[in-house]
C-alpha cells in the first residue's frame, strides 16, 4: 500500500516505470523483500479495499479535526 501511495505522489506516469526504475533501484533498503513487477501487480489487486479503508479513516479524522 505504501508503494502505491508513493507512486501517486511521485510524478511518474506509469507504475511499471516507477516500480522498475525507482523502487527496485533506490528503495531496496526500505523494502528488503521486494518482489518482481509481475508479482507486485498481483499484490496490487488486493490493496484497493484496505487502501480505501485507510483513506476513509483519514478523511474522517480530518473532518473531525476541522469541527473543533
Amino acid at each position: 500500500m505504501t508503494i502505491v501511495i508513493a507512486f501517486h505522489q511521485s510524478g511518474y506516469r506509469d507504475f511499471k516505470t516507477y516500480y522498475i526504475h525507482f523502487v527496485c533501484r533506490y528503495l531496496t533498503n526500505e523494502f528488503p523483500e521486494l518482489v518482481s513487477y509481475t508479482r507486485m501487480l498481483k499484490f496490487m489487486q488486493g490493496v484497493l479495499v484496505p487502501l480505501r479503508s485507510y483513506l476513509t479513516h483519514l478523511l474522517g479524522k480530518v473532518d473531525r479535526d476541522c469541527l473543533h
